[in-house]
């Protein structure tokens, strides 16, 4: 990835709509050799998917909580694992080290949806849980973009 690679990327995340002809006067390369460029940066899986970011308030899901899980058993974790990665609402889950071994994002119409959700959780194989309800929001990026 050169310096090149890492504007378009830049420019990309900041608003991936912008097309070829808008990355002209930011790349200096022309549309063909962009475009290119897009297509490998793809193809190599440096961009894995283009997406949009939703307002959760404007969707019905206002509720973001963050949860710690910490599993009954080993013997249960995939199967957890595979119900969070199905569910919708479960918008990000990562394994972690510590005393806890996954932590998700998960979004909620309200307070009670959340319970309803963390019970579901819970009796799908979490033995231990910590949830941290998201109060204000500051920054979110989706892009891990190079320096």
């Amino acid at each position: 990835m050169d310096e090149i690679d890492v504007k378009i990327i830049k420019a990309l995340a900041d608003d991936a709509d912008k097309n070829a002809s808008e990355l002209v006067s930011i790349v200096n390369l022309s549309v063909p050799a962009i475009n290119k460029r897009i297509s490998r940066l793809k193809s190599d899986g440096t961009i894995k998917k283009t997406t949009i970011v939703t307002d959760g308030k404007l969707t019905g899901k206002p509720v973001i909580a963050f949860v710690l899980i910490t599993v009954e058993s080993f013997e249960k974790s995939e199967a957890l694992i595979e119900e969070l990665k199905g569910k919708q609402d479960i918008l990000e889950l990562y394994a972690v080290s510590g005393e806890y071994d996954y932590i998700l994002k998960l979004c909620a119409r309200d307070v009670d949806e959340l319970e309803e959700k963390l019970l579901r959780i819970k009796s799908a194989g979490a033995a231990k849980s910590l949830t941290m309800m998201c109060l204000r929001e500051y920054k979110s990026e989706a892009a891990l973009l190079p320096d």
